[in-house]
């Protein structure tokens, strides 16, 4: 069945204004270049501004009119956020079936609410519990006395291992692993003794985690993903590991045991953090910054081993004149040699 709404009834649902015509029906979201009439597209970075003059679609998301485009807007201080919100109206997701589904294996000592729905290929060992609305996908596994709380989404391939607690509402993308053993060896001689891990894993409620996301139990306690923590596809977390609330990480971000992460934090893909340190609330680390010392004070960090942005920037604009300064410093060598010769001479 075709989805469409006015725009006047898409401003109500987002908290926006309307800009224009308000009877306007928009029957789907399109990028800019391939919208056409009926659709909404959105300009959520002003560099595409531009681009919106030629857009086939019938109104524009944006923070504010464009000039000069003939369309009816959408306007919100938070397009991205307004985006969200609307695509989430003309794709809404798909009701699964409740249920424990044939094909998949339930220790008779597991405890699965009856609303929850558990694909074929799901396996949920002795002591384990899921609450209601939870969505376990194929090839899920729920070790011995694991949590999953209720209206989680696991998707397929998922591992959540013994004796670890997922909170509620919890998306798990395909192939995270929750709880796997945390890298810890003992020297022995020439050998190394594995160190046992037998601690956990805690998630808390509204945490995202990418596909191959990786988070390791604790060796002793607690590894912890505060609330509404996101994670991007191919991180690793280290055992004993403690990130805080609304932390955002990219792609290939690697943190080391024993490291806490505190509120707010914003990473860039392929962050290295060593161990045991400490990075404080409302820190940015940008892209391939590696962290070798505590860093406490709120701000944007750069470079490895990390510091300030604006003093890394200094270092690099500097580095770029290196070759110069070289030929410079030879020249000069050069004349002062000549000049030496000279004197000696007279």
């Amino acid at each position: 069945m075709e989805i469409s709404y006015s725009l006047e009834h898409l401003a109500k649902e987002i908290g926006a204004t309307v800009k224009g015509d308000g009877t306007l029906k928009i029957k789907g979201v399109s990028p800019l270049d391939s919208a056409k009439s009926g659709d909404i597209t959105f300009v959520t970075n002003p560099r595409y501004s531009k681009m919106a003059a030629a857009t086939k679609a019938s109104a524009i998301l944006c923070e504010r009119e464009i000039p000069g485009v003939s369309k009816s807007f959408l306007v919100t201080p938070n397009p991205y956020a307004a985006l969200a919100r609307i695509i989430g109206l003309f794709y809404p997701k798909p009701v699964p079936v409740e249920g424990i589904q044939p094909g998949s294996w339930i220790s008779a000592l597991a405890s699965v609410h009856p609303r929850a729905s558990v694909a074929s290929g799901v396996t949920v060992a002795a002591g384990a519990k899921v609450g209601s609305r939870t969505i376990l996908f194929p090839g899920v596994y729920l070790g011995e006395n694991s949590v999953v709380g209720e209206d989680c989404l696991f998707y397929p391939n998922v591992t959540v291992r013994e004796n670890c607690v997922v909170g509620n509402r919890v998306i798990l993308q395909p192939g995270a692993v929750i709880g796997s053993d945390g890298f810890g060896f003992a020297r022995d001689g020439e050998k190394y003794l594995k160190i046992p891990q037998v601690g956990n894993v805690v998630i808390e409620d509204d945490v995202e985690l990418g596909a191959n996301v990786c988070v390791d139990r604790a060796v002793l306690g607690t590894t912890r993903i505060g609330r509404g923590t996101k994670l991007d596809n191919l991180i690793q977390v280290g055992h004993n590991v403690v990130i805080g609330e609304n932390t955002v990480m990219a792609a290939l971000t690697g943190i080391s045991g024993s490291t806490q992460i505190g509120n707010q934090v914003v990473m860039g893909g392929q962050v290295g953090i060593a161990g045991h340190l400490k990075i404080g609330d409302h820190v940015t680390l940008a892209t391939r910054t590696g962290v070798m010392e505590d860093i406490l004070e709120k701000g944007v960090y750069f470079g490895s081993p990390s510091t300030e942005i604006s003093t890394e920037m200094k270092r690099i604009a500097a580095s770029k004149q290196l070759p110069e300064l070289i030929k410079r410093v030879r020249a000069l060598e050069k004349a002062l040699k000549e000049l030496k010769s000279v004197t000696r001479d007279e």
